[in-house]
């Protein structure tokens, strides 16, 4: 045998194995999920101890606090779906949304929070009560829970603490003792 033909031969093998592969891999995979038609939607409200607009070691998860996951029309902007719920001890929601969101805005909201001395829901220039999160599986998540980005009340008073807190993530200059 030449060695071109030695080539084609070893070449034939390859593929044939290949196909052998693919088969056996279409023959294992899962059903499509196109027809889900529940999403977990989980997130964590906190109270911003700070006012710093983000989480801190000094951060509290708020137990208790109301958040709801609304849909709504791109289009016209009528509500389409609705569901509440509260944190637990951990702060951490898990909300359930029937069907398929494709074309409809989702976020989660801040509807109240547990804290007395924490409510006051942030309403300065870039900051949101909400957390956007795309509810369908046409986008190439296979997993049917969904993870919103945290949301948080302020506390009426910045914490005393946090003027430590702001050293440490280099906030403040060193030369400003606050203390």
């Amino acid at each position: 045998m030449t060695k071109s033909g030695e080539i084609i031969l070893i070449a034939s093998f390859i593929c044939l194995f290949s196909l052998f592969g693919v088969i056996q891999a279409e023959g294992e995979a899962p059903a499509p999920t196109q027809t889900q038609t529940q999403f977990r939607v989980e997130g964590r409200v906190f109270c911003d101890v700070c006012r710093v607009l983000f989480e801190t070691r000094l951060s509290k998860p708020m137990s208790g606090a109301e958040v709801r996951l609304q849909c709504r029309n791109q289009t016209d902007d009528s509500e389409t779906f609705t569901v509440e719920g509260k944190t637990d001890d951990d702060g951490i929601y898990s909300l359930l949304a029937e069907r398929d969101h494709e074309n409809e805005i989702c976020e989660t909201i801040l509807v109240k929070s547990s804290m007395d001395d924490c409510n006051e829901i942030p309403n300065e220039k870039f900051t949101k009560e909400s957390a956007r999160i795309t509810i369908t599986n046409k986008n190439g998540i296979v997993e049917t829970t969904r993870h919103a980005n945290p949301l948080f009340f302020f506390k009426k008073e910045v914490s005393p603490e946090c003027t430590q807190v702001f050293k440490e993530l280099e906030l403040l200059p060193e030369e400003i003792d606050q203390n």
